[in-house]
């Protein structure tokens, strides 16, 4: 079910694209988009290390409502601590470009960041009471669709859309909330400085892991607003967003083979780098297919989410088609690594390839436009592949690369 909740929070905003090009222009949806990139990379303060952390932590005290109310309590008060710092980073964010004469706007931005302070989902996993979740955030979720598609008809009605995904936001908090209070006899606790601290400190690394990776997933937009105008970023955004979308698939796929791979265990090393390797094998086809498609259709599918200048589109579309698969050859390696307690090394080749991208891009856009934005993404991530699975190669007992595994 978590499975679905994904899906919906990934379909979400692809299916607000086609209405902001189509209503609001590509000039504006470029606007719309560097401002997500934007936050996104902020909200991963909110999202820290809990994701992962928090579903164990309630599993071991789901019996007592007490213990299960002070922790969550203590994870909300975290969120408030951290979201201090965030609104200063929003405030730079907006003095930094044309939304500081855009007041409506940036009030609508720190609206969205607050609701995505809090989320309730971590906490539902541990509880093993997803299907509540679900449909409390499907049907706020539809309900804010049919909102936006009803309501933000006039091209100035973009000012607005922010505070919709926001307030969409904040009620599945509330109502969620609410059904851990009625169901769960949730109640809330005050925390101690010093255990925020502790809470900050324990989940840091895994916190360093997702920023880097999300802010590999988000900084070409910003750092292309830099140097270009909102039509640019928009035109470039629409084909980044379709090799993100694939690239997301990567990730709802390694929940089931991932799982797969710890009932295999590393106790049964031989058996685990074989099926390693035919999950390396798979991904290859399956996503070199994919890449095809991407290559030779690209028209058809730019025309599915944007209606201007789709040919520009299309061509960076192709450009960047190599993505997914060269992404999706770093899977074996990662699960391996994470199997054998080594997720330094996952972690190195994310940091190191950021500030690879972060360099490249800003060099490559200044003397060959997007065309460098888009090379500095597809050697960074041949770079962090590269690293991973080399990192495999150099070690007898993992490396699935062998024709014959001992």
């Amino acid at each position: 079910m978590s499975f679905g909740i994904n899906f919906i929070n990934l379909l979400f905003p692809l299916l607000l694209i086609p209405f902001y090009i189509k209503t609001y222009g590509i000039d504006t949806y470029g606007l719309i988009a560097v401002s997500l990139a934007f936050i996104n990379i902020v909200s991963v303060l909110y999202d820290y290390s809990w994701y992962a952390f928090a579903p164990i932590e309630i599993q071991k005290v789901k019996d007592d409502s007490n213990l299960i109310s002070q922790y969550i309590s203590k994870i909300i008060n975290c969120k408030i601590a951290v979201f201090v710092p965030s609104i200063l980073l929003l405030v730079v964010f907006i003095l930094c470009s044309e939304i500081k004469h855009n007041l409506i706007f940036a009030f609508s931005l720190l609206v969205f960041l607050f609701s995505r302070s809090q989320n309730n989902l971590c906490f539902f996993i541990g509880l093993d009471k997803v299907f509540p979740y679900f449909i409390i955030n499907s049907i706020v979720k539809i309900g804010c669709i049919a909102l936006i598609f009803i309501t933000l008809v006039e091209k100035t009605d973009y000012q607005f859309v922010f505070y919709y995904l926001g307030i969409s936001d904040i009620l599945i908090f509330i109502f969620s909330t609410l059904y851990l209070i009625k169901k769960n006899y949730f109640k809330y606790h005050f925390s101690t400085i010093s255990e925020i601290y502790e809470e900050l400190v324990f989940g840091y690394k895994l916190f360093l892991t997702n920023l880097t990776i999300c802010a590999l997933m988000n900084s070409s937009t910003i750092i292309l607003s830099i140097f270009f105008d909102n039509t640019i970023v928009g035109i470039y955004n629409v084909a980044e967003k379709i090799i993100m979308l694939c690239k997301q698939s990567i990730s709802v796929l390694f929940q089931g083979v991932y799982f797969k791979a710890c009932e295999i265990g590393i106790s049964k090393i031989k058996q685990l780098n074989h099926f390693l390797k035919s999950v390396f094998w798979a991904y290859f086809l399956m996503y070199g297919f994919g890449g095809l498609l991407l290559v030779f259709f690209p028209n058809l599918i730019i025309s599915i989410l944007s209606s201007e200048f789709t040919s520009n589109s299309s061509l960076y579309l192709i450009y960047l088609a190599p993505i997914p698969l060269i992404s999706a050859l770093n899977q074996s390696a990662y699960m391996s690594l994470l199997l054998h307690h080594k997720k330094s090394t996952y972690f190195n080749a994310h940091l190191y390839g950021l500030i690879i991208n972060i360099i490249l891009s800003f060099v490559l856009c200044y003397f060959i436009k997007v065309n460098g934005i888009i090379i500095s993404l597809i050697l960074t991530e041949i770079f962090i592949t590269v690293y991973l699975n080399f990192a495999i190669s150099k070690s007898d007992e993992l490396n699935f690369f062998k024709n014959k595994i001992d």
